[in-house]
């Protein structure tokens, strides 16, 4: 009966290193899982950031475009 005894506890004990293993897994997948949130969230944020820049750099090229064309005037009106 030793050897039955010595199965059993084998076999618990196998039991309680699987289920370590998987609440392991557990807490690494929800920490993995809050990262991969925290992830999103950044990369929301600079693709608003991006638009908000590309919105400014658009409003900047048109009025150095206006700009341009002013000094473009006032140097035909100099040459006239």
């Amino acid at each position: 009966m030793s050897k039955k005894n010595e199965k059993k506890n084998e076999d618990k004990k196998t039991e309680d290193e699987s289920e370590m293993a998987l609440q392991q897994m557990a807490a690494n997948n929800q920490q993995l899982q809050g990262t991969a949130q925290n992830l999103a969230n950044q990369l929301q944020q600079y693709m608003a950031l991006c638009s908000h820049y590309e919105q400014t750099i658009n409003v900047l090229t048109g009025r150095v475009q206006e700009l341009k064309g002013q000094i473009a005037n006032m140097s035909q009106q100099g040459q006239e």
